[in-house]
């Protein structure tokens, strides 16, 4: 217990005694002055054992301080405490542990002592070497390329020493010392007390010696003895391609039988390579550049096996020896060679060779028979390519007769000996045999036979083997043919007697050779039969002794005739005029052609023939095969275009040969056509106050004949009246030649007869009626008939033309106006209705309408009458158009030896402009010495040489000027290329290079049109030229199409092969293409044929069929409508006239525009329908014509008033009634019609002044009826008035008065004499005669006879009463139309007392005796309607009459059927069943279809169905198209065309339909967008052409919106996005990026040195811009290789800078176009130094002497050199083992 106290004392006091310190500290520290500090530095060892004496306090106190007692200020958990043990009186510091540096290397603390001293105290614990150095990792692996340098390093992570200082890591060391060779060790200091250190090779790696180290790298401190730590190194060495393949035989030899079959190994080749993977395989390839290079052995890449690629043979070549390089598979291939030397063993396949030299001068197998024995004759050497080993050849001779032997000079050398004694005349030649045997196995042998001449002295004559020689020769045989042989014989050797001939006549050398040693007798010259028949002559045989002798014989030769010669023509153009109609039979030429050969050949027989290969039947003409007479065969006719004939007559000998001639046969017109007018008969009307020049009509007579035959005059015959008229003599225009006022007839007769230029007449002559419509009231009259105005075409819209005037009559007060009749239908001009100027209304064109003729009208009010002038008025035309060629661009090509004057091209423009406007002229610019042009034509003319000239372009620029002020102006681009073909020693030219003809359109197929010819001329070499007769042959060379002619291969003679047409083509433009037979010269010029146009197309309508529709008026309507015509042909073939064949009355036309004009009032109710037909004839001739059909409509206008049927011209009517007639009796009809149709036509009934009301009328029918009975005593008389009122939009009326008489009868009895009464009776209009109709008995009569009579009353005459009866009968027909009601007073007498008067009234009752009949005269109705009308719109109104007059039998009901049923839906039309207004019940559609044919049947309301009649018309509704279907496209959007393509040539033709006719579905074409650059043309029949050259690179596609667009009025159109592909031509040649390229290698680098890579472009695509690259032949080209891909240039072997220090490289880049472009570049390349060359003492040994004791300075001057460049071969000295006596 004490003792817990006593330590928790201590505790509590050493806690104060710390704090106390601390606050001694921090009082002593922060005040100056107040107590001392002084400083104690301890050290001690770590690792030292505890209680181990650090030191004491006390020690850093001043000596003379005896302080005691320390407090120090550190806790006791601190690691002062921990570590130390510190005594606080005495200050004595020991440890407390044993220490550690690496723990803790420094301890601080303070002590206080109780005198306020303070000592800082520090204990540095010091580093021993107690640890070890230790690396992060036990074992490191490292893969290293064998190719590593010497010097490379290899970064290692350094060992880690927790010491420090010496004790510390103080280096690396490698502990194997044989990898101490290899490999080094260097610190590398890495910071932070690391020491890292590299790894550096100190030798090449070789991994085929060593491929795997392993060592270890000791780190060491510097403690003694030092600590270590290790690291295990494991060094793989990788694999590169460092060893070339290497052979196991530095040579090889093998052996092989020359007869060894193919593929038969012959030896195998095997080579190593230590390297890895591809590195080591190895393949083998023979070096052929420098050995074997006709390949006849292969080798196997893999195996190395040499095997026999091609048959041997040991005697051509009996050794092989060859290069054999193997090549590794490396990135970089490694290889080596070696040598495979190849012997070819012999095979006894071969004969022995004997060869024998004759020795004697002439080398001849002769000897003189002088020669002695052993004189030598011969050497004969033997050989033999495959001896084998016994080297020897067995040689013996056989024949002879024992004359000659042989004897041996060696093995292979034997001379051949005389041997005995010879003698020419017993024996002159002798046989040998050599024969020569070898030793192989099997053996083989040679024999040679020859014969040896004994020569001998001249003394015998050739002698010939006959006398005379007699042959027969053929003529056609050629120069230098061999004929026969003369043949003389010399008894005597060769030697002296070798026999010369000769032919004797010097006049036949010229025909004929003879060999002067054989004798042959040739042919010097072509022979002849018909110049010479038979040659005779002498032949000479000289021999050739000394003296020569000689002989003769005579030669014949008869020259045999041969087919050899063509007939000939005596012309080769035959023209003839034949006149038509002449008799079959007649014969008109007779060609002639004779052959030169006899009669056997020489027999000719005609035919003809079409030119080329077959005979001709012609239809018209035969030839005579044995005369040549051509003859008719068949009638020929001028009109019907049988107007040339081109015939090719060939004559043919009876071995077919043939030549032809041409014949060109017109035919002349014989005047056997009179004119014939059509049609003969015109009709038509004029004012009677029409003015003297009104032209009238315009009649037309045609004459089939032609020229002056078919030119026409028209004459006006004599006639009644007919000279107030006059007639155009040459046009047919029919004028008022005076005033017609005079002139009371309403109608003139004329008779206008024609007659053509022979005199003949048309049979039947012109009737034309003029009708004179007749007025009142004159008309205004025009001051001038006529007015002749002018006008810029340029003008101003509203400029004033002219002024027109008129005279109105005296004290007129009508209102005046002018109007445009006709003559305008485009509505250029418009006339001031007031005044009469004319101004232009819309802008004019010249080029379009040159001239207008307007026919001007002058109206009064409201008058029908007016007067007409005719205005013509001339378009002025102002220079707005340019010329214009065809293209903007031509390219043509010239020989070099085209002579000068020849006109090489033509050019053509075209200025639509008139007079001086449109005249053009060329010119060049700039102007040029070599060409020239034409200033009107256009011909452009070589006028220099160019086969001097080496251009080969020429540029041009041609230019077409007008003569307008301004002038305007186009240029044609022109480029002359110069034929790269073209021969300057050998030409073949054209007499022109430019052909042109002109034909017609009409001319038949196989007619003839031009001759095209070329000659040929060779150059020699003096310079001069020289004509030769090539065999030339001809064809036509097209740029487009296959022009409609074709040419004679050996004339050059071009016919037509299809039928031309103006219209489609007027102009073609070819090339004719002339060659030789053996194609080695070509010629080409151009062909531009001019189609003339003909009269063949006849016009034709916009439409089959017009139709018009116009009111009825009391005024006539002027013009109403236009019919057009066109016409394909040209100028007057194409200008059209029009004729009105009918109608004359009321219509007329305008021969010029088409414009029908309406001249006479119309009134529908007279004719409601017309129908005109008009003529459209061309000027051509013949004239050719086409009709077509006006339908005219007149519509209705409620211009009539209701009609009543049966009322006098007073309108007034009586009726007498009876007082007592029952109530709603009809007391009269009162029925009423009007003409007008539909509404306009609908009557109703009303009655006024009814004040009494005993009457009412029925509003439909018109009956009036009784309402009420009358009073006893009634009124007498009363007048109605009945108004019959039509149903019009304005409606009329018409009034009748009814007078109504009552009579009031009384009832008287007895015998009155004033007895009356009334009776009433019906009758049937249609009863037969003596119908009785009533009885009129008297009741309270008499009984006496009594007579009765009628003696009065408007029915007397109709009906008859009978005198005893009283019956009453009909005696006359009635006809309820004509009366309805009849009045008859009757008496009936009994006299003398009796005396009754009766009062009759008999009505007639209306019968349906009448059937419904439509106007008009057809049974057929045609209108037309626009396709696009609305529902319910009146198309057309049938008004149909009924002749019944009462309306139960003349109401009309109309109804529609169709017939047959129309395919379309639904029913079109409907028809309103009262008025027979047709109107419309749905939507029509022309497209769909185009007219809708029905039944229209009108019947009347009989009250009995079976009494009812009726009537149909057959109608036909053509519906008229309207614009209302746009164009669609129906061709392709795609369009492909090559770069290279000819400007003018067809791109596409873009096809759209329009289902709409005429205008509405005429398209036409054009480019909106796309074609901004002026690539493309485009016409406006949707052919699209090239305008301008195209260039693939660049734009390969072009997009063109192409609209189509209808011609009708709004147009309507439609868009197509054409895409036009451009396909890409091989025309750009690779271009280098630079021409010239600089580079440079080091010498010494190993093959594959990449040097550069050149690169090119090329522009094109594809096939065409893949590029191969190749290094052109040059000095030192196969040192280096290029990829033929990428243009990497590299080397193929080491360069040595010392042997050659640059090279030049071309390299070519070469497209894979078909043909090739190809360029090239310079490669400079510059081999730089490598210091591969040791300095060269110029003495390697040298001894010098000197003397002792010789002062310093020089002793001798060494020189060395270096051929290495720059510092590489820059030198210095110096001494080795100098010892310092000597110095460099």
């Amino acid at each position: 217990m004490q003792q817990i106290y006593t330590n928790t004392f201590r505790m509590k006091m050493e806690i104060y005694v710390q704090t106390l310190l601390k606050f001694l500290l921090f009082t002593l520290f922060c005040e100056d002055g107040c107590a001392q500090v002084f400083n104690l530095s301890l050290s001690i060892e770590e690792g030292l054992p505890a209680k181990t004496i650090v030191g004491d306090i006390r020690a850093g106190l001043p000596a003379k301080s005896q302080s005691s007692g320390f407090f120090i200020s550190e806790s006791r958990d601190s690691d002062v405490f921990r570590d130390f043990e510190i005594d606080g009186d005495t200050g004595i510091i020991s440890t407390a542990v044993v220490l550690d540096r690496e723990r803790t290397n420094k301890y601080e603390f303070a002590a206080a002592t109780l005198k306020g001293e303070v000592i800082k105290v520090i204990i540095e614990v010091k580093d021993v070497n107690d640890h070890s150095p230790v690396f992060p990792v036990k074992t490191v692996q490292l893969n290293v390329s064998e190719l590593s340098p010497p010097g490379a390093c290899f970064e290692l992570e350094g060992a880690q020493d927790q010491d420090e200082g010496d004790y510390g890591i103080q280096g690396y060391r490698i502990t194997d010392g044989d990898m101490r060779k290899l490999f080094k060790t260097e610190i590398r200091n890495s910071g932070g007390g690391m020491f890292n250190f590299d790894l550096i090779l100190q030798a090449r790696l070789d991994r085929e010696i060593t491929s795997f180290y392993s060592f270890t790298i000791e780190a060491f401190d510097g403690g003694l003895p030092p600590k270590t730590g290790q690291l295990q190194v494991h060094f793989t060495v990788l694999d590169e391609n460092d060893n070339q393949p290497v052979f196991n035989q530095t040579e090889y030899h093998a052996v092989v039988l020359e007869k060894t079959p193919l593929m038969t190994p012959v030896c195998q080749v095997f080579a190593t390579d230590p390297d890895l993977g591809s590195n080591g395989w190895v393949t083998y390839k023979i070096n052929r550049r420098q050995s074997d290079p006709n390949e006849f052995f292969v080798i196997d890449s893999s195996s190395g096996i040499i095997s026999v690629n091609k048959f041997l043979d040991y005697e051509n070549q009996s050794f092989f020896e060859l290069v054999v390089t193997a090549w590794d598979s490396g990135i970089q291939p490694e290889s080596s060679s070696t040598f495979v030397s190849i012997k070819v063993l012999d095979v006894n396949d071969n004969h022995p060779n004997i060869s024998i030299l004759f020795l004697n001068e002439a080398g001849a197998p002769e000897v003189s028979e002088g020669a002695r024995p052993g004189d030598y004759v011969a050497r004969i050497a033997v050989s033999d390519p495959d001896l084998g080993d016994v080297k020897k050849i067995d040689v013996h001779l056989q024949g002879g007769d024992g004359m000659f032997s042989l004897k041996s000079t060696d093995d292979f050398l034997y001379v051949l000996c005389v041997d005995g004694p010879l003698d020419r005349e017993i024996k002159d030649v002798y046989e040998l045999t050599v024969t020569a045997r070898d030793f192989g196995s099997p053996p083989l042998s040679s024999k040679t036979t020859f014969q040896v001449q004994v020569t001998d002295v001249n003394d015998n004559p050739p002698v010939f083997d006959q006398n005379i020689y007699e042959e027969s020769i053929p003529e056609d045989v050629h120069e230098g043919t061999a004929l026969f042989r003369v043949k003389a014989t010399d008894s005597d050797l060769e030697g002296d007697s070798g026999i010369i001939y000769s032919i004797m006549q010097p006049e036949k050398e010229q025909l004929l050779n003879i060999d002067a040693t054989s004798g042959l007798i040739t042919t010097a010259a072509g022979l002849d039969h018909e110049r010479e028949t038979e040659l005779r002559f002498l032949v000479v045989a000289t021999d050739g002794g000394s003296p020569s002798l000689s002989s003769t014989a005579t030669v014949t030769i008869h020259v045999a005739d041969v087919n050899d010669n063509k007939p000939i023509f005596k012309q080769q153009i035959y023209n003839v005029t034949v006149k038509e109609h002449t008799a079959v039979g007649t014969c008109i030429l007779q060609v002639t052609a004779t052959d030169a050969d006899d009669a056997e050949f020489g027999s000719v027989q005609y035919s003809l023939f079409d030119g080329f290969s077959r005979k001709d039947d012609h239809p018209y003409f035969h030839i005579n095969s044995v005369t040549g007479e051509i003859c008719v065969s068949q009638d020929i006719d001028h009109e019907a275009g049988l107007v040339t004939f081109d015939l090719s007559v060939k004559a043919e000998d009876q071995d077919g040969l043939s030549s032809q001639t041409f014949v060109h046969i017109n035919v002349e017109d014989v005047n056997d056509n009179a004119p014939v007018f059509s049609p003969e008969k015109y009709v038509t009307s004029v004012s009677i106050h029409a003015q003297p020049g009104t032209e009238l009509l315009s009649i037309f007579a045609s004459d089939q004949d032609s020229g002056n035959n078919g030119k026409i005059t028209y004459e006006l015959l004599p006639g009644e009246s007919a000279s107030l008229f006059t007639v155009d003599q040459s046009t047919g225009s029919v004028l008022l030649n005076s005033s017609l006022s005079q002139l009371r007839s309403s109608s003139v007769k004329l008779s206008v007869s024609a007659q053509d230029g022979g005199g003949m007449s048309a049979v039947y002559p012109a009737n034309i009626t003029v009708n004179i419509l007749q007025s009142d009231q004159p008309p205004a009259i025009f001051q001038k008939a006529q007015y002749e105005f002018s006008i810029s075409e340029d003008a101003p819209v509203g400029s004033s033309v002219g002024l027109v005037q008129a005279v109105t009559p005296a004290n007129s007060v009508e209102l005046v106006s002018f109007i445009i009749s006709s003559g305008d239908p485009q509505w250029l001009f418009s006339i001031d209705s007031k005044s009469g100027i004319i101004t232009t209304a819309q802008p004019l064109d010249h080029e379009s309408l040159s001239y207008v003729i307007l026919n001007i009208q002058f109206h009064m009010g409201t008058l029908p009458i007016y007067s007409s002038a005719q205005v013509n008025i001339s378009i002025i035309d102002v220079n707005d158009n340019p010329p214009v060629f065809q293209k903007t661009s031509e390219r043509i090509t010239i020989s070099h030896n085209t002579p000068p004057g020849t006109p090489i091209f033509i050019t053509h423009a075209h200025d639509a402009d008139s007079g001086l406007n449109g005249r053009i002229h060329y010119m060049l610019h700039p102007e040029s010495h070599l060409f020239s042009i034409h200033p009107r034509i256009g011909t452009l003319m070589l006028n220099g040489n160019l086969s001097g000239d080496s251009s080969q372009r020429y540029e041009l620029n041609v230019i077409a000027e007008d003569e307008g002020h301004p002038s305007l102006s186009s240029t044609l681009h022109l480029a002359i290329e110069m034929d790269s073909l073209g021969s300057v020693e050998d030409t073949l030219t054209f007499e022109t290079l430019v052909y042109q003809v002109e034909i017609g359109e009409s001319a038949p197929k196989d007619t003839r049109m031009i001759q095209v010819r070329a000659h040929g001329t060779r150059s020699h070499h003096g310079g001069t030229h020289d004509k030769v007769p090539p065999i030339i042959t001809y064809s036509l060379k097209v740029l487009s199409g296959i022009p409609p002619f074709r040419i004679h291969p050996e004339t050059g003679w071009m016919f037509i092969s299809q039928r031309l047409d103006y219209e489609k083509e007027p102009i073609y433009r070819f090339s004719v293409c002339a060659r030789t037979q053996n194609s080695k010269m070509e010629a080409t010029a151009t062909v531009v044929v001019t189609v003339q146009d003909e009269n063949d197309n006849a016009p034709v309508f916009s439409r089959d069929v017009y139709f018009f529709s116009l009111q009825e008026g009391p005024s006539p309507h002027g013009m109403i409508g236009r019919v057009k015509a066109t016409d394909r042909d040209s100028h007057n073939n194409g200008v059209l006239s029009y004729i009105l064949l009918s109608e004359g009355k009321y219509f007329r036309i305008n021969p010029r525009t088409g414009e029908i004009i309406n001249m006479v009032a119309l009134d529908r109710e007279e004719q409601a329908q017309h129908v005109l037909r008009v003529m459209a004839t061309d000027q051509g001739r013949p004239r050719l014509n086409t009709t077509t059909t006006v339908h005219i409509l007149v519509t209705d206008v409620n211009d009539n008033p209701p009609q009543f049927t049966h009322l006098p011209a007073t309108k007034e009517l009586n009726v007498q009634v009876w007082a007592g007639i029952p109530v709603n009796s009809v007391l009269i009809t009162m029925f009423a019609k009007d003409l007008d149709a539909g509404e306009n036509g609908t009557v109703k009934f009303t009655m006024k002044d009814n004040r009494l009301g005993h009457f009412r009328i029925d509003n439909r029918n018109g009956d009036v009826r009784v309402t009420s009975r009358f009073s006893a005593n009634p009124q007498k008389h009363y007048t109605l008035r009945v108004v019959a009122t039509d149903d019009g939009l304005f409606p009329l009326e018409e009034n009748a008065v009814v007078h109504i008489q009552v009579f009031a009868l009384d009832q008287q009895n007895g015998n009155s004499k004033d007895f009356q009464s009334l009776e009433y009776f019906t009758v049937l209009e249609d009863v037969k005669l003596g119908t009785i109709v009533g009885s009129l008995g008297i009741s309270n009569a008499p009984d006496m006879q009594l007579r009765y009579s009628i003696v009065e009353g408007d029915g007397s005459l109709q009906f008859g009463i009978k005198s005893s009866s009283g019956e009453l009968y009909v005696a006359k027909h009635l006809d309820y139309e004509v009366t309805q009601r009849y009045f008859l007073v009757v008496r009936a007498e009994a006299p003398p007392t009796f005396n009754v008067t009766a009062f009759v009234a008999i009505s007639v009752v209306d019968v349906n005796d009448h059937t419904p009949w439509f106007p008009g005269n057809d049974n057929f109705v045609v209108f037309g309607v626009y396709e696009d009308v609305t529902n319910g719109t009146t198309v057309y109104v049938f008004n149909a009459h009924d002749g019944d007059g009462s309306l139960r039998n003349s109401e009309l009901y109309y109804s529609l059927t169709y017939d047959p049923n129309p395919a379309i839906k639904g029913l079109p039309f409907h028809i309103d069943p009262h008025t027979g207004v047709v109107k419309t019940n749905g939507r029509l559609d022309r497209e769909h279809t185009e007219n809708i044919v029905f039944r229209v049947t009108v019947r009347d309301n009989a009250e009995e169905p079976s009494d009812r009649k009726h009537r149909s018309v057959i109608a036909q509704a053509i519906l008229l198209d309207i614009n209302d279907n746009s164009p669609t496209f129906v061709s392709t959007e795609m369009a492909y065309v090559p770069e290279d393509t000819e400007v003018g040539l067809l791109v596409h033709h873009v096809i759209a339909r329009d289902e709409d006719e005429g205008s509405n579905g005429h398209v036409i074409y054009s480019v909106i967008s796309g074609n901004e650059m002026g690539y493309f043309h485009m016409e406006s029949t949707g052919h699209l052409y090239l305008n301008s050259s195209l260039d693939y690179e660049s734009q390969n596609v072009h997009i063109l919106t192409i609209q189509a667009k209808d011609s009708g009025i709004p147009s309507l159109s439609s868009t197509q996005t054409l895409t036009v592909k451009v396909l890409d031509v091989n025309d750009k040649p690779p271009v280098f990026q630079q021409h010239i390229y600089n580079t440079t290698v080091m010498e010494n680098r190993e093959p594959g040195e990449i040097i550069i890579t050149v690169t090119v472009v090329d522009l094109d695509s594809e096939t065409n811009s893949a590029v191969s690259y190749s290094l052109l032949p040059g000095p030192g080209y196969e040192l280096f290789t290029i990829n033929s891909h990428t243009g990497q240039i590299s080397t193929s072997t080491r360069l040595d800078r010392e042997v050659q220090s640059s090279f030049t490289l071309r390299v070519q880049a070469e497209d894979s176009g078909s043909p090739s472009l190809s360029s090239t570049a310079t490669v400079l390349c510059s081999v730089l130094d490598d210091n591969d060359n040791t300095p060269e003492f110029s003495q390697p040994d040298l001894h010098i002497v000197i003397p002792e004791n010789l002062p310093p300075g020089v002793i001798h001057i060494l020189q060395a050199s270096d051929i290495d460049n720059g510092l590489n071969g820059t030198i210095q000295y110096f001494i080795k083992e100098s010892k310092f006596v000597f110095s460099t």
